[in-house]
């Protein structure tokens, strides 16, 4: 299979899949279609990788040796709250089986055997129907900056930015609070539910994030010291002092 020309798909595809030829077959699948594919050999290692990158689809196996993809899949919508449409595959053809699949939250569902070929059709007619949706969806701004809430898609001046899960949490609890503070405690939680793993826990996120969103020219999280943060119209050299 080949990519006709002026045809690259560009877009970011996370494959869960513990069967190494399969896992290796859907890589060179998708990225002769112009698709960059990453593997994740169980469940573990795929939400390690979905904590700090940005996917457009995630091509999930039920049969993974730690954590079956019905678990996964549904930790995923309920504790992550990730829209990203998924994919699921599964040896198993019965009705219930499917049908447990998308209550779990699947967006679509193949039963091996499959051929390739129909898999890179449903990934890319997966990942176009997010995107249109994303279209008409509810979109935060703040400046250039730009979240959108369908597929916490993050621009700014209409580039794409790419943020890890919890940035993009930091992200959207500061731009729906936007001009007001946001206490650390609130932020805590959105992101831990709990107890922070460490004192400077969420001190690091705020850098990382600060860091990424500087990067494309974005300088505007402001420190209240002893409070919280808030996105505030403030110049770089204010963030370049702020801690």
């Amino acid at each position: 299979m080949s990519m006709a020309p002026g045809t690259a798909f560009n877009q970011m595809i996370l494959i869960v899949e513990d069967e190494r030829s399969i896992a290796e077959n859907l890589l060179f699948a998708l990225e002769s279609e112009g698709m960059t594919a990453d593997i994740a050999r169980n469940a573990a290692a795929a939400l390690y990788r979905l904590e700090r990158e940005k996917y457009d689809l995630v091509v999930l196996d039920i049969g993974l040796p730690d954590l079956d993809g019905y678990s996964l899949l549904r930790q995923l919508r309920q504790e992550f709250q990730l829209a990203t449409p998924v994919l699921m595959l599964t040896a198993r053809s019965a009705l219930e089986d499917k049908v447990q699949g998308f209550i779990n939250g699947a967006d679509d569902y193949l039963t091996k055997p499959f051929a390739l070929q129909e898999l890179v059709l449903r990934a890319k007619a997966l990942i176009r129907r997010s995107q249109q949706l994303c279209d008409t969806a509810f979109v935060l701004r703040f400046g250039p900056l730009e979240l959108s809430l369908s597929n916490q898609v993050v621009k700014v001046d209409g580039q794409d930015v790419r943020l890890t899960r919890k940035s993009l949490l930091i992200l959207e609890l500061l731009m729906r609070y936007a001009g007001r503070v946001v206490p650390r405690q609130k932020l805590e939680d959105c992101l831990w539910q709990g107890e922070p793993p460490s004192a400077e826990a969420l001190r690091s996120q705020l850098h990382l994030l600060r860091k990424t969103l500087h990067a494309h020219g974005f300088d505007s999280i402001e420190t209240v010291h002893g409070v919280g943060w808030r996105l505030a119209h403030t110049s770089a050299a204010d963030q370049a002092a702020a801690p």
